[in-house]
């Protein structure tokens, strides 16, 4: 019974040994990965150049009607750098004015499809962009200083990401022009 016992574990380890080998035998230090499965959706994602617009002029831009109790700034974005790229990324300028009047002005991408930005410069005294040296992807949260990215993401540039996860150039100024303020909130 023991004999039996130890034979039957034996040709189990024989077996699994078996395995190991034919997969290590297609490993090497040169290629690591080579026997990995490769992407079966196609390509990864991969983002296009990125070149800065032209600095905004405020009296053209538009504002954002968010209604946001205890809001402290007003929102404006820039109807003539609003753009959807190759790479489905809807890239725009924002303004953001305090009641004093001071304002803050970026340039920025949205991805629709997985709810992430990036700020690619920020507007300066000198009427000009500062691209930031590696601006990196971050995703759009409900928290309070990231909160009208939340809503821009929702209401204007992507609808929520789920019936437009990449809205074209012109639905997106629709949107812009003519806000539903009936949406359903998330």
């Amino acid at each position: 019974m023991k004999s039996e016992l130890f034979r039957m574990c034996l040709a189990a380890v024989l077996t699994s040994l078996g395995t190991l080998y034919a997969q290590a035998a297609q490993w090497s230090f040169e290629h690591p990965h080579q026997s990995a499965p490769r992407y079966i959706e196609g390509d990864p994602w991969a983002e296009e150049g990125v070149e800065l617009p032209p600095y905004p002029d405020a009296e053209k831009m538009v504002e954002l009607d968010f209604e946001r109790p205890g809001q402290r700034f007003d929102f404006f974005i820039d109807p003539q750098t609003l753009s959807v790229g190759e790479d489905g990324v809807v890239r725009y300028v924002i303004m953001l004015r305090s009641p004093s009047g001071s304002e803050n002005i970026m340039f920025e991408g949205i991805r629709c499809n997985v709810r992430d930005y990036k700020t690619y410069a920020f507007g300066t005294s000198s009427r000009s962009f500062r691209q930031l040296r590696q601006p990196q992807w971050k995703e759009i949260t409900k928290t309070n200083n990231n909160w009208f990215r939340y809503e821009l993401w929702r209401n204007y540039l992507c609808a929520g990401g789920e019936s437009d996860p990449e809205p074209s150039r012109e639905i997106i100024l629709q949107r812009i022009k003519y806000p539903q303020k009936a949406r359903p909130r998330q």
